[in-house]
């Protein structure tokens, strides 16, 4: 009974399109600047560079794999597979790319603080690519348009004789590139990772489409009722949803619908019980890695980032903790959360308000309190018409 009144409440509410003032203001925070995207042929050099590197299969390690056998442009920049193909299969689901420039922290488990290093790791993970810095930068230098773009964006190209085939393999250094003097090192480990700066600048173009969500809100900002009610009733009541009784919006916020944190959300496949440590891990290997925003290959050891980066330190509660994704194209990104383990946003919508095939609340540490981790208990419409907003993004 309680649901249907709350229900009723909701849909007398929403039947003004321009919704009740203090809801209008919480959504307008939700709105992005005018999308711009750069069409191919106004690429700068940097940008096509980055693009080349993107959808190359020549360097990987079985020739046929690239960036974008994982993020495929014709998927929102995913895949649709609850495992990456990558060489060899992994864990962890691949997330879209779509506005991914507005996030602090890249991967699930935040392992890389900036987009140009998080663009490095993929190309010599024996999982993903199964390639190299040395043949990346041999590929790059085998033809002269590909050599001219980095060196219009970077300068002189690092010499590549007297080199050993790989610099690492299986993750381990290899003999020859160890024994290499550390300057000509550090040179060819400073064009390694302008080539990741060219992917990030790339990627910085890729962002989603106008929706009907954007559309909604710049006729909420131009108190236009006329095209305010074209956005759809149903999509209306599941926006009011997403603000109020859902809670939806406490981690999913801003343009980019994202908090950019890290949260045990309760999946049975996270937690601390799980084989995967999530953030625990990812801070461990943010602070190793050598091409992060402190490390000497960084151009931004000062500033917020850096010092995000600075001040990071493990908490055993991270165990098991990912990143809050942005909600951006969603409907075309499935399957969800960081395991792949939802085909669809009703199971999605299922898991948080029925807490359907979820631990239990006492099994690993929930946050904002434990509000989240405990069952939102909307009723069968309610849910189905936060999908049905949901899909507008």
């Amino acid at each position: 009974m309680y649901g249907l009144l709350l229900l009723a409440t909701v849909v007398i509410q929403v039947e003004d399109p321009l919704l009740p003032q203090s809801w209008r203001e919480q959504i307008l925070d939700l709105a992005r600047e005018e999308v711009i995207v750069n069409a191919p042929k106004d690429f700068t050099p940097l940008q096509k560079l980055g693009e080349e590197i993107f959808f190359a299969e020549e360097f990987s390690g079985d020739g046929s794999t690239s960036c974008a056998t994982c993020h495929d442009p014709g998927q929102a920049f995913q895949d649709g597979l609850s495992h990456p193909r990558g060489v060899q299969k992994i864990h962890r689901d691949t997330p879209g790319l779509w506005g991914v420039d507005q996030q602090r922290w890249f991967g699930w488990d935040g392992r890389w603080d900036s987009l140009w290093s998080q663009a490095l790791e993929p190309i010599e993970t024996p999982e993903e690519l199964d390639s190299d810095r040395l043949i990346l930068l041999r590929w790059i230098d085998q033809n002269p348009d590909r050599r001219k773009l980095f060196e219009e964006s970077f300068g002189d190209f690092p010499r590549l004789d007297d080199l050993p085939e790989r610099a690492r393999e299986n993750s381990e250094w290899t003999a020859g590139y160890q024994q290499l003097p550390e300057e000509r090192r550090q040179r060819l480990n400073r064009a390694f990772s302008d080539l990741g700066r060219a992917v990030a600048a790339y990627e910085k173009t890729l962002q989603a489409p106008k929706t009907d969500f954007d559309r909604y809100l710049q006729a909420l900002a131009d108190e236009n009722p006329q095209e305010a009610r074209k956005y759809p009733a149903e999509a209306r009541y599941g926006l009011a949803i997403f603000l109020d009784q859902g809670r939806c919006v406490f981690c999913h916020n801003g343009p980019a619908f994202s908090d950019g944190e890290f949260h045990d959300t309760g999946l049975i496949s996270s937690g601390s019980s799980s084989r995967d440590s999530g953030r625990y891990g990812g801070i461990l290997d943010l602070k190793r890695s050598p091409f992060n925003l402190l490390g000497e290959y960084s151009e931004e050891r000062t500033g917020a980032a850096a010092d995000r980066t600075r001040r990071l330190r493990r908490d055993s509660k991270m165990w098991g903790a990912f990143r809050t994704p942005g909600l951006r194209g969603l409907s075309r990104t499935a399957p969800y959360f960081h395991d792949g383990s939802r085909a669809d946003l009703s199971s999605v919508i299922r898991f948080y308000s029925r807490r359907e095939n979820a631990r239990p609340v006492h099994q690993g540490a929930g946050h904002h309190g434990e509000r989240l981790v405990e069952p939102l208990n909307l009723t069968p419409d309610e849910e189905a018409m936060l999908v049905e907003f949901l899909k507008t993004l």
